[in-house]
């Protein structure tokens, strides 16, 4: 048990703290604050209060989803504030992203099939949670261009 609280915190620490770099801000950007929103303190409750692996599936899965809507519309918002240059560049920026995390979905799924016990229960929970901070990444990366173009 202290080998899974110890792992999960490393986890969480490396997860809080590594932010993309638009999120991260610009060193030279005095008007740059970092950004969270509802969707982070309902998943920082969330984390707090699962006590079995159903409960932590079921706290990821929905969070994966808000992560997914907000990212949707989001870019949906940031097409409109477009010129036609800067849509064709977004979806194909937005198109290539998918295709890269649908990529690693799909090879995650296939090594977890064929080597179950590889990465273990800790280590599957760890895998979830840095998908979950990837996706979280790119909408808040789209959040804030859409903002620059407000």
């Amino acid at each position: 048990m202290r080998k899974l609280i110890c792992i999960t915190f490393i986890l969480l620490c490396s997860i809080l703290f590594s932010q993309s770099k638009i999120e991260s801000g610009f060193a030279n950007n005095p008007d740059y604050e970092p950004y969270t929103n509802w969707i982070d303190s309902s998943y920082a409750e969330c984390l707090q209060n699962w006590t079995t692996n159903i409960e932590w599936s079921t706290c990821i899965g929905e969070h994966r989803e808000m992560w997914l809507e907000f990212m949707r519309n989001e870019y949906n918002e940031l097409l409109k504030l477009l010129n036609e240059e800067g849509k064709t560049l977004l979806i194909t920026s937005q198109e290539s992203w998918l295709r890269n995390n649908t990529s690693q979905e799909l090879f995650w799924d296939y090594f977890i099939e064929q080597k179950p016990a590889f990465f273990g229960r800790e280590g599957t929970f760890g895998s979830y949670m840095f998908d979950l901070q990837i996706l979280r990444k790119r909408a808040v990366e789209i959040h804030i261009y859409k903002n620059a173009f407000h």
